[in-house]
C-alpha cells in the first residue's frame, strides 16, 4: 500500500476515498475511525492517511490532483423561476405566523391575562 495523501479533516478524506472507489480504485483510510470517535486523536495521528495499492498509486494521485485543482467541479446553471410565479413565500406558514403575532400583540395591548394553570397551585416537595 502506498499513501497518496493526508487530510486534516476526516470527512474530506472520506469524500476523496469515495470518489476513488467510484473510479475503481481500492482506497484505505488510516486513522479515520480513531478520528471520528475522538477528534483530538486526529491531531495526534497527524491527520487521516489515504492509501491505495502500489499498482494504483500513480493513477490515483493524478485523479486526486484533478479533484483538488477543481477540474472535476460541476458547474451548475442557476435555476430560473417558473413563469407566472413571483418570489413571494408560498403556503400558509407566513400567514399563520403573521396572524399569531398580531393576535399576541392585540391580547397584550388589551390587558388580557392568562388563566392560572393548574400546576401553579401544586406544591412540589423535593
Amino acid at each position: 500500500m502506498t499513501e497518496i495523501a493526508r487530510f486534516a479533516d476526516v470527512y474530506e478524506a472520506e469524500i476523496a476515498a469515495a470518489r476513488l472507489r467510484a473510479e475503481g480504485f481500492d482506497p484505505v483510510l488510516g486513522g479515520a475511525e480513531h478520528a471520528k470517535t475522538n477528534t483530538l486523536a486526529l491531531l495526534a495521528l497527524g491527520g487521516v492517511g489515504l492509501s491505495v495499492p502500489d499498482n494504483q498509486a500513480a493513477a490515483a494521485r493524478v485523479l486526486l490532483n484533478r479533484l483538488r485543482s477543481g477540474d472535476e467541479q460541476i458547474e451548475e446553471e442557476p435555476e430560473e423561476a417558473p413563469a407566472g410565479r413571483s418570489g413571494a413565500p408560498r403556503g400558509l406558514g407566513p400567514v399563520l405566523f403573521a396572524v399569531a403575532v398580531g393576535l399576541g400583540i392585540l391580547l397584550t395591548l388589551t390587558g388580557w391575562e392568562a388563566a392560572p394553570m393548574p400546576y401553579e397551585e401544586w406544591v412540589c416537595i423535593l
